[in-house]
C-alpha cells in the first residue's frame, strides 16, 4: 500500500488540499454545532510542527464525508517526533460505516512512511465514543495529564 491515494469501493481517502477546507468545515460544525470562520492558511500553527501536513480526507462518491487534521509534531524533553491528530470528524449520516477506522489507518501509513513511530491524539475524558475507536484501533493512553487553569 503506497502513501497516496486509497480506494475502497465508492471510499477514497487521500490527504487533504487547500481546496478541501469548506467541506471540512462543514462536516466539524455539523459534529459540533459551532461554525468556525478558518481558513487553509489559518491552520499554520505557532508552534513546533506548524502545518497540518498530515491531515487527509474522505470521499464517498467525490464528496467529502470525514476528514483528520493532524501533523508532524516535535513534543516531549528531549524531543521527539510524533504525528499529532488535532481533530477526527467524519458526517454523521456517515456514522458507524468504518470511515473514521479507513482515515486513521490511512494516516498511520503516512507516518510510518515519514520514519514516526508514535501518533498521539488527546482525547476529553468523557468521550467514551472516541476512547473505544482508539482503543480498538491499537492506541493506549499515555502518561501525559492535562492541567488547565481558569483566569
Amino acid at each position: 500500500m503506497t502513501t497516496g491515494d486509497k480506494t475502497e469501493g465508492r471510499l477514497r481517502v487521500r490527504p487533504m488540499e487547500p481546496e478541501d477546507i469548506t467541506a471540512v468545515l462543514a462536516i466539524d460544525q455539523s459534529v459540533s454545532g459551532v461554525k468556525r470562520a478558518i481558513t487553509y492558511t489559518d491552520l499554520i500553527t505557532g508552534d513546533l510542527g506548524g502545518v497540518l501536513n498530515l491531515s487527509v480526507v474522505a470521499e464517498l462518491n467525490g464528496t467529502v464525508v470525514g476528514f483528520i487534521l493532524a501533523r508532524h509534531a516535535l513534543i516531549g524533553e528531549p524531543f521527539y517526533e510524533v504525528g499529532f491528530i488535532h481533530i477526527i470528524g467524519v458526517d454523521p449520516d456517515q456514522w458507524r460505516q468504518g470511515i473514521a477506522t479507513k482515515m486513521v489507518g490511512f494516516l498511520l501509513e503516512r507516518c510510518r512512511a515519514k520514519g514516526l513511530k508514535t501518533v498521539r491524539i488527546m482525547l476529553n475524558e468523557k468521550d467514551s465514543q472516541l476512547q473505544g475507536l482508539f482503543s480498538h484501533l491499537g492506541f493506549r493512553r499515555g502518561n501525559l495529564i492535562d492541567y488547565n487553569k481558569t483566569l
